[in-house]
């Protein structure tokens, strides 16, 4: 039986701090994590004005991450290294 990458991922739940459009290709979004200052940042499939929309008003964001030079070609190669990507599972509103 093969599983896929997915199934070796595990879930977290972040809390977003701020949002705002990144202009490479399907990644639309990088945000960064409360608390402020924390330097976590991530960057995210999807429209901008839509993304970001959802991540700062969600209570919590429910998904996992995964290492940018998995699926995208790096500007430079050190963006291997820092970098993440993060799949986007579900808001939690309430």
């Amino acid at each position: 039986m093969l599983l896929s990458a997915e199934a070796f991922t595990q879930d977290i739940e972040i809390e977003v701090d701020d949002c705002g459009p990144l202009g490479r290709g399907e990644l639309g979004v990088v945000f960064s994590l409360k608390p402020h200052g924390s330097g976590v940042s991530y960057f995210a499939k999807g429209p901008a004005m839509e993304v970001c929309m959802n991540l700062t008003r969600a209570k919590r964001v429910i998904g996992y991450e995964e290492p940018y030079c998995k699926n995208y070609q790096p500007v430079h190669p050190q963006e291997c290294s820092y970098i993440k990507v993060f799949v986007i599972k579900d808001y939690i509103f309430e």
